[in-house]
């Protein structure tokens, strides 16, 4: 019940960034700022899943805008996580592409 609010909130911007492109948003730059909150929420409620999910659409939107330090930060933060859960093989990958 806690992560409610949060998960309707990644189920939105899920469907805004599901489309190819730079999605129609007010600021890009507020926008990676609020899927790094997300993904940072979802981490402090333990919820490593859909941290993960949040840091994914977080790379997908800043290599979109051409945002190269937050693409580089989020790729961090997903193979941080991905060690986190025991898979060496997909961080690394991570950090491959």
């Amino acid at each position: 019940a806690l992560t409610k609010s949060l998960d309707e909130a990644f189920s939105l911007w899920k469907q805004l960034l599901d489309h190819p492109g730079i999605p129609s948003v007010r600021s890009p730059e507020q926008t990676v700022t609020s899927l790094h909150l997300l993904a940072t929420l979802y981490q402090l409620h333990a919820k490593p899943l859909q941290a993960l999910e949040s840091f994914l659409l977080l790379r997908s939107l800043c290599r979109r805008v051409g945002d190269v330090p937050g693409a580089a930060g989020a790729v961090s933060n997903l193979t941080r996580l991905l060690l986190q859960l025991e898979c060496p093989s997909h961080a690394q990958v991570s950090l491959e592409e």
